[in-house]
């Protein structure tokens, strides 16, 4: 009999940081903790808690998780990683569980995870009650993974958990000699940083043997095992096959292509049923899936269910009485697609989006095909617009953010209506009858329906018919920067547009708990963000003119989006957040963004936006100048050094423990506390201040402090640290045009080849056009920083004849070119 209802496994690298929260919850279990469970710390460090039910094992090359299994006395195993932790009563209530379903070798309870500061549950469709499911009568049910799931030690034998597997197939093999799993509502499993816990990484791909292992270890090897034990692959044993294949296919990229043979052969054993059906796989890992399966020759219901007769309508855009219709599908030929209106196949221009082809692995599977047109309309007639591809009548679907949705069903402009029927677009002269009933139409079927954002969309739609007779007319431009903070060129051509005379009315978005809120409203008028006026207005919004364009930040009822489609007119204005020296076109593409104004600052910035698939029309793309620049100046030298560096898209979601390894944190947090610097500066009374990016205020308390540095915790205006500052050290960030443009000098520590940009593609050569010197260590930076100190921080004539080579515009004026330029974007119908 085990000593211990329950053994705990925890994996650490740093006790200090990550392991008190974990134990902690084991310890305040409403079971009694030092009888019923058993804490094993596999950890870097040997630690002593006064309880004789907590071992720990110091962490070595050779001590593994099979190891601390070893250890293990308890009835059950819980893997728990540090900083993860349970709820006080998991235990408990999983003991009750264990006692009435003594038949169980595996039990799982709900993993939590936070996401946008929201609570979320992982898996959610199988926690509906506790029970227990015989996987052979339920195999959809096997979706599990080692975390949030008790193991009857028993049933793990000779089992081995592959150590660099986030998914070990030890689980499946279990299931394969006791097919039934325990499902325990009452516990709770609490994840920190689930992407970077529970996602792939690419890591393993980028080593052909650990591929070919993972493959056999947690792929081939589940299916020898079922044939022996059942001569066959139980539909279960597919799902848990299926769930590999998910993780696996995920990973795009690999330095070279890696061999599909073995991933065939495993899709060639998953019924086509288990791979259409699981809702838990997106359509386009399914498609890889498939290609594979049936060397790229699919049948009419795959193609239909992975909406590959399926075309999406990515812009609907009405303005001066002319339709442009931007549309994608997958795999299609220009030659077999088709634009029909009033039955007449149109004239049809291919784009290209190379960015949304498909990868699996380092191959290519397919391609996104986008098409455009222009279609003339007149008001007195009634017209019909379908697609096809070889013949056939292709069904209709939208992308966000179009202004059309299957939801609604219609969309209407001032002039027209356009009412999807039939798998058509119909497009009529709008009349307040037919709109209304369309309208009505709607409203009755979500009602009916009980659609999960009819509460929300419905009020506000009835609220726009009523005040549509008194608003339809009125022009109502908003400003914006991100929602949480006003320093940007949204503020600063707000500040110039507000004292211009004219029939506009203008709003600043901004959170209203910013410290900036009280200030800004005696500039002109503002609104909070995501306030009933702010989606109310939004739904006549002329033009969202701001710095930071993402649509979920600019629409304020983006989650429910599709349900107000059809009624928004807005302009997407965008005014920039710096200079855009990288290709940033995977993200601000006119497929994604429909921009209606693209501002840029430089002649070669201009050139660059043309030689990348951003595909926007050449009276999009403005050169006119940043607003910001316009209210930079020297207004006081006060002696500070700052420090400002750029973000890296591989930190995001990442653990603390995970970024305290990282090169980037290493080498910010040793120069900011680099004592040569520190003592130098107070010698010459210079103030460091450290102002990162600000996601990395995410974890900014992980940087040490010292009594000197100053970790710039209340975000000052970027502006005022441009006025203020004598010299900037960052590494790619556009700031440094910023500081540039005041002719204050600039060093780039660029230590390591680590950004998320690839800077060898970029039209800024930092060699050549850099404003600054480029460092890549940290004493080379020091001791240039020394100098420049010593030198009263004067820019070197060499930069400051490159800042003038940059910059086109100087004069001030910026704010008034753009103001007048927006005036020329033609509204949206």
């Amino acid at each position: 009999m085990s000593e211990f209802k329950f053994s705990v496994i925890i994996q650490s690298n740093n006790f200090k940081s990550d392991v008190e929260k974990t134990l902690n919850s084991l310890i305040n279990q409403t079971l009694n903790f030092e009888e019923n469970i058993e804490v094993i710390v596999i950890c870097n460090e040997l630690n002593h808690q006064d309880y004789n039910n907590i071992k720990y094992i110091k962490s070595e090359s050779s001590i593994t998780l099979n190891d601390g299994i070893k250890y293990a006395n308890g009835e059950y195993i819980l893997f728990l990683e540090a900083n993860d932790y349970i709820s006080e009563n998991t235990l408990e209530n999983t003991l009750k569980f264990i006692e009435k379903n003594k038949n169980v070798d595996l039990i799982t309870i709900p993993m939590y995870y936070y996401k946008n500061g929201r609570k979320e549950i992982y898996l959610d469709h199988r926690f509906n009650s506790s029970k227990t499911f015989n996987l052979n009568k339920n195999p959809e049910k096997i979706q599990i993974i080692e975390r949030s799931t008790f193991i009857r030690k028993d049933s793990i034998k000779n089992k081995f958990i592959n150590e660099n597997n986030k998914f070990p197939s030890f689980l499946t093999e279990i299931l394969i000699k006791n097919p039934i799993l325990g499902i325990c509502k009452e516990g709770s499993y609490y994840i920190e940083n689930i992407e970077e816990k529970i996602l792939p990484t690419e890591e393993f791909t980028f080593n052909p043997e650990e591929y070919e292992k993972y493959i056999e270890d947690n792929l081939v090897n589940p299916i020898k095992k079922s044939k022996k034990e059942f001569s066959r692959i139980p539909k279960f044993v597919q799902y848990a096959l299926l769930n590999q294949l998910k993780w696996i296919a995920t990973i795009e990229k690999a330095p070279e292509k890696l061999d599909l043979d073995k991933i065939k052969k495993i899709t060639q054993v998953i019924d086509d049923e288990i791979i259409l059906n699981n809702i838990l796989i997106e359509n386009e890992i399914k498609l890889f899936l498939f290609l594979l399966k049936y060397d790229n020759e699919l049948n009419d219901e795959i193609k239909e269910k992975l909406l590959l007769t399926t075309v999406f309508i990515d812009i609907y855009d009405i303005i001066n009485n002319e339709l442009y219709l931007l549309v994608s599908l997958i795999n299609a030929r220009k030659n077999d697609f088709e634009i029909l209106l009033n039955n007449k196949k149109l004239k049809i221009n291919e784009v290209q989006f190379p960015q949304y082809d498909l990868y699996s692995l380092g191959h290519k599977f397919a391609s996104n095909k986008s098409f455009e047109v222009k279609i003339p309309l007149s008001i007195d007639k009634q017209y019909e617009i379908q697609f096809k591809s070889q013949s056939k009548q292709l069904k209709i679907d939208f992308s966000r953010p179009c202004n059309f949705s299957k939801i609604v069903g219609y969309a209407k402009t001032q002039h027209f209506l356009s009412v999807l029927k039939d798998e058509k677009i119909i497009i009529k002269k709008k009349t307040a009858l037919n709109w209304i009933k369309q309208e009505l139409k709607f409203m009755t079927k979500m009602i009916k329906n009980h659609d999960v954002g009819f509460l929300k969309a419905i009020p506000f739609r009835i609220a726009y018919m009523l005040s549509y007779p008194i608003l339809k007319n009125k022009k109502i431009w908003f400003y914006m920067d991100r929602p949480n903070e006003s320093d940007d060129n949204g503020l600063h051509l707000f500040k110039y547009s507000v004292q211009q005379n004219e029939p506009i009315d203008k709003y600043f978005i901004l959170d209203s708990k910013n410290r900036d809120y009280d200030e800004i409203k005696k500039i002109g008028k503002v609104i909070p963000y995501k306030s009933l006026k702010h989606r109310f207005l939004g739904l006549y919004a002329e033009n969202i003119i701001t710095s930071h364009p993402d649509n979920g930040i600019i629409y304020p009822f983006w989650g429910g989006y599709p349900y107000f489609a059809g009624l928004l007119k807005s302009n997407n204005i965008f005014l920039q957040h710096g200079i855009l020296k990288d290709d940033i076109s995977d993200w601000l593409n006119k497929k994604n963004m429909n921009l209606s104004f693209f501002l840029v600052s430089s002649e070669k910035e201009y050139v660059s936006i043309f030689r990348h698939h951003y595909n926007y029309d050449e009276q999009v793309i403005q050169l006119k100048g940043l607003p910001r620049y316009d209210n930079l100046q020297n207004v006081e030298d006060k002696h500070e050094i700052i420090i400002m560096p750029s973000w890296r898209r591989y930190l995001t979601g990442k653990s603390n423990s995970y970024i305290e390894e990282t090169e980037y944190f290493k080498r910010f947090n040793s120069l900011i506390n680099n004592e040569k610097l520190i003592q130098k500066a107070r010698e010459n009374n210079y103030e460091i201040i450290f102002r990162p990016h600000p996601n990395v205020y995410n974890f900014i308390e992980l940087f040490d402090e010292n009594d000197y540095v100053k970790i710039d915790y209340e975000k000052t205006k970027f502006q005022t640290l441009f006025n203020n500052g004598s010299l900037l050290v960052t590494d790619y960030s556009s700031v440094a045009f910023d500081f540039a443009y005041l002719y204050k000098p600039v060093i780039y520590y660029q230590y390591l080849n680590d950004y998320h940009f690839d800077v060898e593609k970029s039209f800024f050569n930092y060699e050549t056009m850099g404003m600054g010197e480029i460092c890549e260590s940290e004493e080379e930076l020091v001791d240039l920083i020394i100098d420049y100190i010593e030198n009263q921080c004067k820019i070197k004539e060499k930069y400051m004849k490159r800042t003038d080579d940059f910059f086109l515009f100087n004069d001030k004026n910026n704010c008034k070119r753009v103001h007048e330029a927006i005036k020329e974007v033609p509204p949206k119908d």
